[in-house]
C-alpha cells in the first residue's frame, strides 16, 4: 500500500465566499503554476482540472459550490491545470459573515487517494469529530500538548483554528468549582494501563456562560503510575441539567405545598388499585396520615363527600363539565372525620375509558374558608352571608341540572334545607304545580332550561312538602351560564313570592334613578362634547393664532360644564329618607332638569316660569328626578322627534278644598309638562302610576310610579290629561313654602393680592403647576406635595421651626396615596389651629357641609378660577 507523502510543505490559500483567492503562500503558487504576485483575485476553480472545463462564470459557480460540499466534509483528490500530479484538497470554513474558506493542498505519491490505508472506522471518526455535536479531545500530559476536534471547539463557540492546542488553554475552560472533576486531575498514583472514566462538569463558553458536559473517555497511566494521557469526548448536556434542576425545584415546591402547606393533593389510581393522599389532605380532614403510603381504596375521599354526591359515585363526581376536556373544578362542602364541614375547591384531571370508566384521577382540594381568591375580592364566608341575605330565592345548578348551591330564602320557600338540597336534581327541590289546576308541572322547568330567553313565568306555585299547606305562588326565571369558551356551566333559578314583590318608596326612587341615568348618558356626552369643542377651540385659537377674543367663550363653556356636572351629581345622588329640603325657586330647578333630560334630543323643550312664582320647600335632587322623568317620557312619546314640542310651565294657583283630590285649600305652585306626542290610550290611563306597569319593550314601569311617590311625599299631587294623537299634559301641585327663601349672600370681588404661605397638596402634576401659578399671581408663597404623607412631612417640618403654613389646600382624592380627608384629620391632631381648604371635583352641598362641620375652613370645587381661589384664601386668611 502507498503512503501519503509528508516531505513537501502544504499549499495554503485564503478564499472568499465565491472561491476567489485572497492570499496564498509561495508553495500554493508553485503547485498551481502561477506567479505568486498574480494569485490574488483569481478563482481557484479556474486553476483546477475538472472533467468539464469552462470559463463560464455561472458554471464555475456551480463547480465551486460542489467543491465546497465535498472537500468541506473530507479531503478530495484533485489535479491542477498546470500539472497532472494528484493533490489532496481540503476546505475549512473559518468565517460565516462574510463566508471565508481556508484551503490546503498536499501532493500525493499515487494517482488514487482511495488506496491510502486507513482503519475501517477512520472516516466515520473524522466525520463525528468535525461535524457532530460530540467534542473529541486528546490530552498528552507528558508533553503538555492537546489535540481537540473541530466539534469540540464549535461546542464552546470557537472556530477550528482559533484556539491554541496547549494544556493551559484546556484548563482555563473548566469551571473553578469543578476542577476536581476534570479528567486530567488525578492526585493518587494508579496501576499502569488504560482505564475508562465518566463524569460531568462545566466548561466555559465563548459567550461567558458555562455549559454542562458529560465526559466519557480513557485514562492512560505510565509504568510509574502517573497519568500520561487522557482521550475522550464531551457532549453538551446543559439542557438536561436545567430540566433536572427545574424538576427538583418543582418537586420541592410540590412537597412544600402538599406535605407542609394547605394543598390537599390526591392521586386515585383505579387501574392499579392504589390511592394516595398527601399529608395536607389528612390534616385537613383529620384522618390518619401514616407515612402517606398508597391505600387500596379511595375511602378517605368518598367518605368526605356529601351524602348525595357519595351515593352518585366517584365516576359521576369526576365527570368533566365539557366532553372535550378531562379537567374540572367544583366547590364542595366536605365532612371531616370529626363531623365538621370544610368548604373546599376541588380541581382534578381525570383519565376515562371509552366506556366512561375511571382509570385515574389526580387533583387537589384547597380550603377556601376565610380567604379571598384575589386581592379585593370577597371572602367565601361573606359571599355566603350575602347570598343568604338576598330577598330573592336563588338555586344554582351544574351542567347536569343538579343543585350545587341554594340560599336561605330558597330553602325556606322550597322547604328543603341546604344540606339536603345539594347534589339532588333541580326538579326534586324546585317542585312546581300549575297554579290554576293544582296539577304537577314537571315539564315547566325542562322547557325553561331549553329556551334561549330568560322569560319571567308567573303561572306556577311550589308544591308543599307536608302535602297539607297550600301551594306557595312564585314568579320565577332561569338563566343559562356558560364558560368563556362557550361550554355550558350550569343554570341559575331565581324566584320569589309575588306577594313580597313590593318596593318601598326609597327602593322605587333609587331604581328609577339608575334607569334614568342610563337613558341620559348618551345625551349628556353629546352636550359635554359641544362644550369641550368651545373650550378647545378658544384655547387653540389663543395658542396658535395669538387671538384671545374666544377665551371668554371658552371660560363660559367651562362654567357651563361645571354646572352640568353639578346637576348630574345632584340627580345621581338624589335624596333619601333623611334628605335635606330647602326653600327654592322652582324655576331654577326646571331649567336644570330640562338641561339634562333634553341632552342630545332634537325635540324642542321650552321652559316658562312666572316671575312671581311662589317658593316651595323640596329636596332639589328628587324634584330634578320628577321633572326629568316627565320630560324623558314626553320625548320618548314623539312619533317624529324632530317635530316634537314640549312646554314646561310653572305658575301660582290658589286651590279650594278638594279642588284637587286630597289637597287642602291654599296657595300652590303648579308645574305643567305638556307635549304634542302620541298621547295615552284611555283604557290604560288609570294604570300609568302603578309600579311595574309599562307599555315599552325595554321599560321597567318605575318612572311614573317614582314621580307620584316623590310628589306625594312633598305634600303634593300629580294629575294627567291625554288625548291620543294630540298629546299629554301632566300637572304637579306643590304647596307653597311656609317660610321665605334664604337670600343668597353677595359674592365679594376677586382678591388679586395677599400675603402668607400656602401648602398645596394634589396628585395631578398639571393641577399643581396651574394652581401654583395662580397662588403666585396672588402674591402668596407656596410649597407643593403630591400626597398626604408629603403634606404631613412638610407641615410638621416648618411648624417645628416656627414657620407654619397659613393655609393648606388638600385634594380630596389621591390615587394610590393618602387623600385630603385622612390628611386633614392627621393635621388637625397635630395642630388644632390648622386652616385647611378641601379641593375636589365633587360639587355636592352635603359634602361641603360635612367637611365644614369637621373643622375645615373652606371647600373649593374644581374647576376654579384665580378669582375663586383668591376669594377663598382671603376668607380663610383675612389678608
Amino acid at each position: 500500500m502507498a503512503s501519503v507523502a509528508s516531505t513537501t510543505a502544504p499549499a495554503v490559500l485564503l478564499l472568499d465566499t465565491e472561491g476567489h483567492i485572497i492570499s496564498a503562500n509561495a508553495t500554493a503558487a508553485a503547485m498551481l503554476g502561477q506567479p505568486h504576485e498574480t494569485l490574488a483575485g483569481q478563482s481557484l476553480i479556474s486553476l483546477l482540472h475538472f472533467e468539464f472545463l469552462t470559463d463560464d462564470p455561472a458554471m464555475m459557480a456551480i463547480q465551486w459550490e460542489a467543491l465546497c460540499s465535498t472537500a468541506g466534509s473530507r479531503p478530495q483528490s484533485i489535479r491542477t491545470r498546470a500539472s497532472t500530479r494528484l493533490y489532496h484538497l481540503r476546505l475549512d470554513s473559518i468565517a460565516k459573515e462574510p463566508a471565508q474558506w481556508f484551503a490546503t493542498l498536499l501532493p500525493t505519491t499515487e494517482s488514487n487517494v482511495d488506496d491510502i490505508p486507513s482503519h475501517p472506522l477512520q472516516d466515520a471518526l473524522i466525520l463525528l469529530a468535525n461535524r457532530s455535536a460530540l467534542g473529541f479531545f486528546d490530552l498528552r500530559l507528558d508533553t503538555n500538548e492537546i489535540t481537540t476536534s473541530a466539534g469540540w471547539k464549535r461546542m464552546l463557540g470557537y472556530t477550528e483554528h482559533e484556539l491554541p492546542d496547549t494544556l493551559a488553554s484546556w484548563r482555563r475552560f473548566v469551571h473553578p468549582d469543578d476542577t476536581a472533576a476534570a479528567p486530567d486531575q488525578i492526585t493518587k498514583r494508579q496501576p499502569p494501563g488504560a482505564r475508562p472514566f465518566a463524569n460531568e462538569y462545566r466548561l466555559r463558553h465563548r459567550a461567558g456562560n458555562y455549559l454542562w458536559v458529560t465526559c466519557v473517555g480513557v485514562r492512560v497511566f505510565s509504568p510509574e503510575g502517573a497519568l500520561q494521557r487522557v482521550c475522550g469526548l464531551h457532549l453538551d448536556v446543559t439542557e438536561r441539567k436545567e430540566l433536572e434542576e427545574i424538576s427538583l425545584i418543582g418537586d420541592e415546591r410540590f412537597q412544600r405545598l402538599a406535605s407542609q402547606g394547605a394543598l390537599a393533593a390526591f392521586d386515585l389510581d383505579f387501574a392499579q388499585g392504589q390511592h394516595w393522599f398527601s399529608a395536607a389532605w389528612h390534616r385537613l380532614l383529620g384522618t390518619n396520615a401514616g407515612d402517606e403510603a398508597a391505600l387500596p381504596d379511595p375511602a378517605p375521599f368518598s367518605a368526605a363527600l356529601p351524602a348525595p354526591l357519595r351515593a352518585a359515585g366517584l365516576a359521576a363526581f369526576f365527570k368533566p363539565a365539557h366532553p372535550d376536556t378531562q379537567e374540572g373544578r367544583q366547590l364542595v362542602a366536605l365532612t371531616s372525620a370529626k363531623g365538621e364541614t370544610v368548604q373546599v375547591l376541588i380541581g382534578f384531571q381525570s383519565d376515562v375509558t371509552r366506556r366512561g370508566e375511571l382509570v385515574r384521577v389526580t387533583g387537589y382540594a384547597l380550603p377556601i374558608d376565610g380567604i379571598c381568591a384575589t386581592p379585593g375580592s370577597t371572602p367565601p364566608a361573606l359571599q355566603t352571608a350575602a347570598f343568604d341575605a338576598l330577598a330573592e330565592s336563588v338555586i344554582i345548578t351544574d351542567a347536569q341540572v343538579k343543585v350545587v348551591s341554594i340560599n336561605a330564602k330558597a330553602a325556606t320557600l322550597t322547604g328543603v334545607p341546604a344540606r339536603d338540597a345539594v347534589g339532588r336534581p333541580l326538579a326534586a327541590v324546585f317542585s312546581l304545580v300549575d297554579r290554576r289546576t293544582g296539577q304537577p308541572a314537571i315539564e315547566a322547568v325542562e322547557l325553561a332550561l331549553n329556551q334561549p330567553s330568560n322569560r319571567l313565568c308567573d303561572l306556577h306555585a311550589l308544591s308543599p312538602r307536608d302535602h297539607q299547606s297550600p301551594p306557595c305562588p312564585v314568579v320565577w326565571t332561569v338563566h343559562e351560564c356558560r364558560s368563556p369558551e362557550g361550554a355550558l356551566s350550569g343554570f341559575v333559578v331565581i324566584f320569589r313570592n309575588p306577594e313580597e314583590m313590593r318596593l318601598s318608596p326609597e327602593e322605587l326612587v333609587q331604581a328609577n334613578r339608575s334607569e334614568s341615568l342610563g337613558l341620559l348618558a348618551g345625551g349628556i356626552a353629546h352636550d359635554f362634547n359641544n362644550l369641550l369643542t368651545t373650550i378647545l377651540g378658544g384655547v387653540s385659537t389663543a395658542k396658535e393664532n395669538r387671538d384671545f377674543n374666544q377665551l371668554p367663550a371658552a371660560e363660559e363653556a367651562c362654567l357651563a360644564a361645571k354646572q352640568l356636572t353639578r346637576q348630574l351629581l345632584s340627580f345621581a345622588k338624589g335624596g333619601g329618607t333623611h334628605a335635606t329640603r330647602q326653600v327654592i325657586n322652582i324655576g331654577d330647578t326646571l331649567q336644570n332638569a330640562v338641561r339634562i333630560a333634553a341632552s342630545g334630543s332634537p325635540v324642542v323643550v321650552k321652559v316658562e316660569t312666572a316671575d312671581d312664582i311662589t317658593p316651595v320647600e323640596v329636596d332639589k335632587g328628587q324634584m330634578l328626578q320628577v321633572i326629568q322623568n316627565l320630560v324623558i317620557n314626553a320625548i320618548q312619546a314623539m312619533p317624529v322627534p324632530s317635530d316634537g314640542r314640549i312646554v314646561v310651565r310653572a305658575e301660582n294657583i290658589d286651590l279650594t278644598d278638594n279642588e284637587v283630590q286630597e289637597l287642602p285649600a291654599g296657595r300652590y305652585a303648579r308645574i305643567d309638562v305638556q307635549d304634542n306626542g302620541a298621547g295615552i290610550p284611555p283604557d290604560i290611563l288609570a294604570q300609568i302610576f302603578d309600579p311595574f306597569f309599562t307599555t315599552k319593550k325595554t321599560g321597567t314601569g318605575l318612572g311614573l310610579a317614582t314621580v307620584d311617590s316623590i310628589v306625594r311625599r312633598h305634600g303634593g299631587r300629580i294629575g294627567v290629561e291625554s288625548t291620543p294623537g294630540t298629546g299629554t299634559l301632566f300637572s304637579i301641585f306643590l304647596p307653597a313654602a311656609a317660610k321665605p327663601m334664604q337670600a343668597e349672600s353677595r359674592r365679594s370681588p376677586a382678591i388679586r393680592f395677599g400675603t402668607g404661605r400656602v401648602l398645596l397638596m394634589d396628585d395631578d402634576p398639571k393641577i399643581c403647576e396651574l394652581t401654583g401659578a395662580m397662588i403666585a399671581s396672588l402674591d402668596y408663597t407656596h410649597d407643593t406635595a403630591r400626597n398626604g404623607d408629603e403634606a404631613l412631612q412638610l407641615y410638621r417640618r416648618y411648624h417645628n421651626v416656627n414657620r407654619p403654613y397659613d393655609a393648606v389646600l388638600l385634594d380630596l382624592t389621591v390615587i394610590g396615596g393618602m387623600g385630603g380627608e385622612e390628611c386633614f384629620k392627621k393635621l388637625q391632631a397635630f395642630d388644632p389651629e390648622v386652616r385647611a381648604i378641601i379641593t375636589s371635583g365633587y360639587d355636592d352641598e352635603d359634602m361641603v357641609k360635612r367637611f365644614l362641620e369637621m373643622g375645615c375652613c373652606g371647600y373649593l370645587t374644581k374647576p376654579y378660577r384665580v378669582g375663586d381661589l383668591g376669594r377663598m384664601l382671603k376668607s380663610v386668611l383675612g389678608r
